[in-house]
């Protein structure tokens, strides 16, 4: 009767002996038998009259005996923290490898464009995004508000655009130098001019300490000032083509850019030459008491002005009971009484 006994094969792992793969001794069970023939002797008790014999029968009988044997054998498997493909291959294996490569045992070796950050390939922007995320090598996605740029990463988004100024926050802009904030717009920035480098009181700040000078007007001693195509002569040129004259002259109506002189009241007979001061036409001379008046002048040689008042030039008007007369001798008008 042959008899089998089960039994569990035993491992044993062998010292590392590649990058992945490693040999194991493997305890083999085996089966030994054995067969023994065993001859069948016994006694004659009643055949044999006067002995006691012994009869050997020739037939055996075989016993078979068998017990478990081990031998041991070595086998190719794969090491701890590898694990055999569809190829037979041993592979490393990772956990969440993904955007990479697994080179070892949770060993990821990231792809180009992705770098390890505790042992997650992440993608990596250039440069960084700031105020977005990166969720593809150079390519953000920026927060509300932000717009991608290739050489800035996430900028901020000023709408309308900043003029003269940099978007440094969502609608956020700060001036560059020499430019100011306009009050009623934050997103404008006006050109700054200092007063005492460039005066634009009747002009326009066109850039920093620059002016545009308005019509009529240009640009002299750091200020705007009024252009007169002729200069004002006893006067300042105070707007485009208009002297505002001195003291004691007047605009003349004909040319509001000529500065004539004034005399209170007109000068009478004669031509105003200076404030207040006439000068009287030929003919006539100025008046005693009145220094804007030039009264009729009655030349001696030619006149008598007794007994009359020279009314024009050498021109007599006789007193009451007096007549014109003209002297042949003399060569003079006079006044005679009337007969």
């Amino acid at each position: 009767m042959r008899t089998l006994i089960a039994v569990n094969v035993a491992l044993v792992i062998l010292p590392l002996i590649a990058a992945q793969n490693c040999v194991r001794d493997i305890s083999v069970p085996r089966l030994e038998t054995t067969t023994k023939l065993v001859s069948r002797t016994y006694h004659c008790n009643y055949d044999c009259v006067f002995s006691y014999t012994e009869y050997v029968d020739t037939s055996y009988i075989d016993y078979d005996s068998c017990w478990l044997n081990y031998e041991v054998k070595q086998e190719s498997v794969c090491c701890e923290g590898y694990k055999q493909d569809s190829l037979g291959q041993c592979k490393p294996i990772c956990v969440g490898c993904s955007n990479g490569r697994c080179t070892a045992p949770n060993v990821c070796s990231c792809y180009a464009g992705y770098q390890d950050q505790m042992g997650i390939c992440v993608p990596v922007c250039e440069p960084e995004c700031g105020h977005g995320t990166c969720v593809a090598p150079g390519r953000c996605s920026c927060h509300e508000g932000y717009v991608m740029d290739a050489q800035k990463g996430c900028v901020p988004v000023c709408d309308p655009p900043c003029q003269n100024g940099a978007c440094t926050g969502v609608n956020t802009c700060e001036c560059f130098s020499g430019f100011q904030q306009v009050q009623t717009d934050s997103n404008v920035c006006a050109p700054e001019c200092d007063l005492e480098i460039a005066d634009c009181g009747n002009g326009t700040c066109v850039e920093p300490n620059r002016c545009r000078c308005a019509e009529g007007f240009t640009f002299e001693d750091n200020r705007c000032i009024a252009h007169c195509d002729r200069a004002c002569t006893n006067g300042n040129c105070t707007s485009p083509n208009t002297c505002s004259c001195n003291a004691g002259y007047t605009n003349n109506p004909a040319d509001p850019g000529e500065c004539i002189p004034f005399c209170d009241g007109g000068c009478q007979n004669g031509s105003c030459v200076a404030p207040n001061t006439c000068e009287c036409l030929g003919g006539f001379e100025q008046s005693n008491h009145d220094a804007n008046l030039c009264e009729p002048s009655c030349d001696p040689k030619f006149v008598d002005p007794r007994k009359g008042e020279c009314i024009a030039p050498n021109v007599l008007d006789c007193s009451a009971g007096y007549v014109l007369e003209y002297s042949s001798i003399s060569g003079r008008t006079f006044c005679k009484r009337a007969q």
